[in-house]
């Protein structure tokens, strides 16, 4: 009865999708680049009091608070590279200032902020132009990034922080090089 009606609108419902078609899952926020030393995302929410000493801490600006419909996402830290790359200061300012335990405080070598990807279809570099902003300007230097056999950009994943300088500075429209987080690789 009422089970055989549930039941047939669950069928009316399938048949309107042609066979094969995909189904979608529910949509899930895209993965956001956490400041230095940030937990891992399913923890990060729920421990970070969002009081914005991290972001009054960072000597370079590079620390936004998200502005989100989600109540779980919104006034947490989070790191757009185009506009400011973190530089992983010397003091490593964000996680001495956060007071909940959502920033740890982490060696400056294994910090992992993301990972940077080229582009080589949009790098300059790739078309024979001599740009070098994203090997020059890289805090890690040749751990990080360099010029394959080819001449091209490389970026070498263990030595990669995420840090973004890359990103800044990358002269390409869209940026040829850019940092995803590690929930994307």
């Amino acid at each position: 009865m009422l089970f055989d009606g549930v039941d047939e609108a669950a069928r009316a419902v399938r048949a309107s999708f042609p066979p094969g078609a995909p189904r979608r899952s529910p949509a899930r926020p895209a993965p956001l680049l956490r400041p230095p030393g940030a937990l891992a995302e399913a923890s990060f929410g729920a421990t970070c009091e969002r009081s914005g000493k991290c972001v009054a801490a960072c000597p370079v600006h590079a620390i936004q608070l998200l502005r989100s419909a989600d109540p779980d996402r919104d006034g947490t830290p989070h790191l757009v590279p185009s506009q400011q790359a973190c530089v992983v200061c010397d003091d490593l300012s964000c996680m001495k200032a956060c007071p909940s335990g959502a920033l740890t405080l982490v060696d400056k070598h294994a910090i992992r902020i993301g990972h940077a990807v080229v582009d080589l279809g949009t790098c300059v570099r790739s078309a024979g132009e001599a740009c070098r902003e994203c090997v020059d300007l890289c805090p890690l230097g040749s751990a990080a990034i360099g010029l394959d056999d080819r001449g091209r950009v490389e970026v070498r994943r263990d030595g990669c922080t995420g840090c973004g300088v890359c990103e800044q500075h990358c002269p390409t429209t869209p940026r040829a090089i850019t940092i995803r987080p590690w929930a994307e690789m």
